[in-house]
């Protein structure tokens, strides 16, 4: 892992296909290697529809959705799309899979559970790759194709992360950046790892920071307030145990947890900003999610991660002026390459 090279991806919000497209095109013009679209289907335009657009007009940058869920997504949809994505890009694709976050609770639905994300893993994987599977007791077939599409696991528990070391491909680390928490994330995908017989660097692993560079990190944290509430809602889901939240603020995530506005999932204008405010976490989900300031916080707050062994690092960009904080994210990647 120490040989592994620093990388830098970005993930959108489709809020329209047009302009989801031009900043795809500026992270691949900048240098980013990886670029992912949300799939939340009640608030943003179609991820399929946006990676095509995006596929089409692109030729370098790695693309996907991240992520989708088994509830709103079957598995023969989800192959379908997978495999017609990489047919559009060939070598250049993934498919990111998760519990399920606004895409499930808009539709009244709860988050998958472990066992079944782990049967959808297996059963997408086969689809794509040898055209048959079982789903929930029922056969599936995929009649043309066979692709080999990465899949990666989005993982923000101890638990999930041993998953994604036992059957991913590759996973999206949403627990934080600060170091002891960098250490621990990878021991837990090691320990998945070795439990299914596999090596910790068959696992992809890729960190997810939520970023902005400003001169004032006050007013950087202040924009990307409604993406902390969103990590931080996480910490509470099927329980806070093994997720490294002290005591003292234990009641506090809980209940961003109960109160979190799904409706209004990572947007710049939510009342999730005002929530995490109230509830005294802003500094606390700053300092654990966050990489935000000017270009030398950034880096330095990048180059303590990487110390603890992270090499790879898909941000989440929900603000508004996207391609400004693109170009001038460019000078932070620069330092690590």
């Amino acid at each position: 892992m120490a040989d592994t090279p620093i990388r830098f991806g970005v993930n959108y919000l489709p809020n329209a296909p047009r302009d989801t497209l031009r900043w795809v095109q500026t992270a691949e013009e900048v240098g980013f290697d990886f670029v992912g679209i949300a799939d939340s289907q009640s608030l943003y335009r179609d991820v399929y529809m946006c990676l095509a657009l995006c596929a089409a007009g692109t030729s370098r940058v790695r693309l996907g959705p991240r992520v989708i869920n088994p509830l709103t997504r079957h598995p023969a949809v989800a192959a379908g799309a997978a495999a017609t994505l990489e047919e559009m890009a060939p070598g250049r694709t993934m498919l990111g899979i998760g519990t399920g976050d606004s895409a499930v609770l808009n539709v009244g639905l709860r988050p998958s559970t472990r066992a079944k994300l782990r049967a959808y893993i297996v059963a997408v994987r086969r689809l794509l790759e040898h055209g048959e599977a079982q789903w929930e007791g029922r056969p599936l077939r995929m009649t043309w194709g066979r692709k080999k599409v990465p899949i990666y696991l989005a993982a923000s528990g101890p638990k999930m992360l041993q998953l994604a070391g036992e059957v991913a491909d590759g996973v999206i680390i949403n627990t934080g950046v600060s170091p002891e928490i960098v250490r621990d994330s990878i021991a837990q995908v090691r320990l998945g790892a070795e439990r299914a017989g596999r090596a910790l660097d068959d696992v992809d692993m890729w960190w997810l920071p939520l970023t902005n560079i400003r001169n004032d990190r006050a007013v950087a944290v202040d924009e990307i307030a409604m993406t902390l509430a969103s990590a931080g809602s996480h910490l509470s889901r099927f329980g806070t145990a093994g997720k490294h939240v002290p005591p003292e603020l234990e009641a506090a995530v809980v209940e961003l947890g109960r109160r979190y506005h799904a409706d209004q999932h990572d947007k710049p204008d939510s009342d999730n900003r005002e929530l995490i405010r109230e509830l005294g976490l802003v500094d606390y989900l700053a300092e654990r999610f966050s990489v935000a300031g000017t270009v030398d916080e950034c880096a330095a707050k990048l180059e303590r991660a990487v110390d603890a062994g992270a090499r790879q690092f898909w941000m989440s960009i929900h603000f508004d002026d996207k391609e400004r904080f693109l170009r001038e994210w460019a000078t932070v990647m620069d330092r690590f390459r």
